[in-house]
């Protein structure tokens, strides 16, 4: 519970118990009882990859071959060039329209110029993917028609090297789906392994190279790994002091079990102490299809159990949901995913346990949403990304189904906020990008939006604090309706030690919180805070953070004083079994 349900809690809580016992319902406002926020319940879970998992190399599929006219000076009449296949037969149509923009020069060119068409149609076929060849038959140029042959590659046989496990099965109807491409797109077969790779366990890689016999055809050399686990840690203290700043979390994942692409994943969040707060985790999710669909299933249980002396105020939140998601587009440098869900969500909060409890507040949601998730990177010459987006937005309906909370007391019970509508619809928006400025420094940017048609309960609202926006405010200790907000940071990265990332940054926040409910406490308000710290990472084994932030507000106005700055530290390692 963050620092603003302190307030809103003992503003009215004497008289909230009082009207309890007597069974009078009429409250108000300052009566109402906020619960932990949403990012205090809600453990990380796995995400899909976006990353790169899957590599195909085609550079020595076809053989190239240099100018054979580079010393003469031969002259020739250029009018028009014909393509065909090696048989003479028409080219395929994907092939053709690959070629259909070429320019080619006319009237009278130096030889060369066959060369320098040549290469042209060798450039046009790579931008659209395609591994092919354009070749110079021996041939008299007559009526100035210069004829070109198109060789594309098609894989005969894929040998594989490497331990699929379970995933054999499921391996071999992508290597069937790659063998069936005819004429052979890098993309297309970098789409299909990039799906093989997103598989939890599972990473891939294609290299192609000439079989020897008829011409275009080649082999596929694939090579696979796979693990059957891993293991994340963190330690932290970004937490409100009632909840007890510091807490450890742990999760495990175990990969392939049904061999169904599934990932199954159990995990566990405490305060140092063990007493202010005890979260579990679960959760299972498989592949539908060899398109990348998948579902998953989750749930979450907290204890939280705030430090406020005397008073024993405890809260219990249960989580459940599914998840369906599907790929709409993926490569290497970009990606695209649509979602559907149902969340299930209790929150109850008490004084006192057992018989003896007395419950204030209780909010059931029950929401439908559906999302979108994009990402792109965009590369220089060289191949180096110089600029990276990525973007998520998602729409939120409550349904008023399985005993949903209803608003005010039509129910006889108080939610934990008197307005607040388990029904409302809630719109969601994140955009990240990050622009490198060269080898040492980039910036990064990150920002976020909420927007809702009515009041809403607790879980749903936005919060202000270290797990959101607004770093060195307390989690919870200011929250609206909606939001907008977000930061900046300056970045440069040092190698100073081989093999050891460091990176030094600096940030801004900002976030602008308002409330929707006519008895709200505070009107709109704007929050920001500044800071800066270092990152030091150990590539797939450790990320430590340590960062110092000042907020320059006042988290509540009634505060007299703004909250001290803070230094935020957190520790995130992994563990991976070795690959097979």
């Amino acid at each position: 519970m963050g620092d603003l349900a302190l307030r809103r809690m003992t503003a009215g809580l004497v008289s909230t118990l009082a009207m309890v016992t007597a069974g009078t319902w009429s409250v108000t406002a300052h009566a109402q009882v906020a619960l932990p926020t949403r990012q205090e319940v809600t453990p990380p879970a796995p995400q899909p990859r976006s990353e790169s998992t899957a590599r195909v190399d085609a550079r020595g599929a076809l053989a190239e071959t240099n100018c054979p006219f580079e010393a003469s000076a031969l002259r020739l009449t250029l009018d028009r060039v014909e393509f065909t296949r090696p048989d003479g037969s028409q080219l395929q149509p994907q092939i053709a329209n690959a070629l259909a923009g070429l320019r080619t020069p006319t009237g009278e060119q130096s030889i060369i110029a066959v060369c320098a068409v040549r290469d042209a149609a060798n450039e046009a076929l790579r931008r659209g993917g395609w591994v092919a060849s354009v070749q110079i038959p021996a041939q008299e140029i007559t009526g100035g028609v210069l004829r070109l042959q198109v060789v594309t590659a098609r894989i005969v046989d894929v040998r594989v090297r490497g331990d699929a496990g379970r995933y054999e099965p499921f391996l071999r109807r992508r290597i069937a789906a790659i063998q069936a491409l005819d004429p052979l797109n890098e993309r297309e077969a970098e789409r299909i392994l990039l799906l093989a790779g997103d598989v939890p366990g599972l990473d891939v890689a294609l290299s192609l190279r000439p079989s020897n016999g008829e011409a275009g055809t080649v082999i596929g050399d694939l090579t696979v790994s796979s693990r059957h686990f891993a293991l994340f840690a963190n330690a932290q203290n970004y937490n409100s002091s009632l909840l007890g700043r510091e807490t450890v979390y742990g999760r495990g994942e175990i990969y392939g079990l049904t061999g169904l692409g599934d990932i199954t994943y159990l995990g566990a969040s405490t305060t140092t102490d063990f007493q202010e707060q005890v979260i579990v985790q679960g959760g299972h999710i498989l592949q539908l299809d060899d398109d990348g669909t998948t579902l998953g299933g989750r749930a979450t249980y907290a204890w939280s159990r705030p430090d406020l002396g005397a008073l024993d105020l405890r809260t219990n939140t249960l989580i459940a949901g599914l998840d369906l998601a599907r790929p709409l587009f993926r490569s290497v440098r970009g990606n695209a995913r649509v979602r559907l869900g149902l969340d299930f969500v209790d929150q109850i909060s008490r004084v006192g346990g057992g018989n003896d409890a007395v419950t204030l507040t209780r909010d059931k949601l029950r929401v439908l949403f559906a999302g979108i998730d994009a990402d792109q990177q965009f590369v220089n010459a060289n191949g180096r990304p110089w600029l990276s987006v990525s973007s998520s937005l998602e729409v939120r309906k409550g349904l008023g189904l399985f005993d949903a909370s209803q608003t005010g007391f039509a129910s006889g019970k108080l939610t934990s906020r008197l307005e607040g509508n388990s029904r409302a619809l809630v719109v969601r928006g994140v955009i990240d990008t990050t622009l490198s400025l060269g080898p040492i420094f980039s910036v990064a940017a990150i920002g976020q939006m909420q927007w809702a048609n009515d009041p809403l309960l607790n879980y749903e609202e936005f919060a202000l604090g270290s797990l959101t926006i607004g770093r060195g405010y307390d989690p919870g200790s200011n929250s609206g309706d909606r939001a907008l907000g977000g930061h900046v940071e300056a970045r440069a990265d040092l190698p100073l030690v081989t093999g050891l990332g460091t990176q030094f940054y600096g940030f801004y926040d900002h976030l602008y919180l308002t409330n929707l409910d006519r008895a709200r406490i505070e009107g709109a308000r704007n929050f920001d805070s500044v800071g800066g710290g270092v990152r030091v990472s150990f590539p797939n084994r450790l990320v430590l953070d340590v960062g110092y932030a000042k907020p320059l507000d006042r988290a509540l106005k009634l505060d007299k004083e703004r909250p001290p700055a803070r230094v935020l530290v957190s520790l995130t390692v992994q563990f991976r079994d070795g690959a097979r």
